[in-house]
């Protein structure tokens, strides 16, 4: 089970889950597949007593924003639409072994506005990957559903409907989206790196060449978003030990 950062929130707890097909393979890929996935979802939440506030299922992971009171309903309630999934997937694809990469990736929500901009992201991860343009136009996620079937929580969480359709039109940065995550995962750490050098007007390959830019942009990832330096290897190409080295220089001066 995942180590969980403990912090209510008006009596009761918000966590974003993530997770991960196995080597980033396509494990929701087909429409009912999908489909599998999104009833699993729904039809265990009363049997564990959690509430699903927001969900988001890509072709390789899906995201969740659970309301919940007690750590080991949530742990149960991922174990359960984990294995179900797994068995299902393997059943139809005539294979054996592990689906889900690893254990999920949880992230305690802070406050209110950061379960604003968590369901905002959540709902605009198609628009991200290029597949949409509208977070309504998206069929696998609680955009829509959100507005037909959840009106007390908008009042609560968006004060209005308004304000939720605003906050997910405005044009922000992921940058932005990301910003009071306890720690974010490898695809989000990618995302924060890309829009770094987007601002910068630099490539991947001349952040290696640049100490002040490669010092700047590692330093917010490691200490402010907790990403290792084996996670930074992996998304900037720079050794860890160049890494290491750079970011303990610059503390001594």
């Amino acid at each position: 089970m995942p180590k969980f950062i403990r912090k209510n929130l008006e009596g009761t707890e918000y966590v974003h889950i993530t997770t991960h097909g196995i080597a980033e393979e396509y494990i929701y890929e087909e429409i009912n597949e999908k489909k599998e996935i999104r009833k699993l979802i729904l039809e265990n939440q009363e049997k564990f007593n959690i509430n699903v506030i927001a969900y988001c299922i890509m072709d390789n992971h899906l995201h969740l924003l659970i309301k919940f009171k007690e750590t080991k309903d949530l742990s149960k309630y991922m174990h359960q639409i984990n294995t179900s999934y797994a068995i299902y997937y393997n059943k139809r694809h005539n294979r054996q072994g592990y689906v889900h990469k690893g254990r999920y990736c949880s992230q305690i929500i802070k406050n209110k506005n950061h379960l604003r901009k968590a369901i905002v992201y959540i709902h605009n991860n198609p628009i991200k990957a290029k597949i949409c343009n509208k977070a309504d136009e998206y069929y696998f996620s609680s955009y829509l559903s959100f507005l037909k079937e959840k009106k007390d929580e908008i009042i609560n969480i968006f004060d209005s409907e308004n304000q939720y359709r605003k906050m997910h039109y405005e044009n922000k940065s992921q940058l932005e989206y990301l910003v009071d995550f306890e720690k974010i995962s490898n695809d989000d750490a990618n995302i924060i790196l890309i829009e770094y050098l987007r601002k910068k007007h630099i490539t991947i390959k001349e952040l290696e060449k640049d100490k002040e830019k490669l010092y700047e942009v590692c330093n917010i990832l490691k200490n402010k978003y907790k990403v290792s330096y084996r996670e930074l290897e992996n998304i900037t190409k720079v050794g860890r030990e160049k890494i290491r080295r750079l970011l303990i220089k610059n503390m001594k001066v």
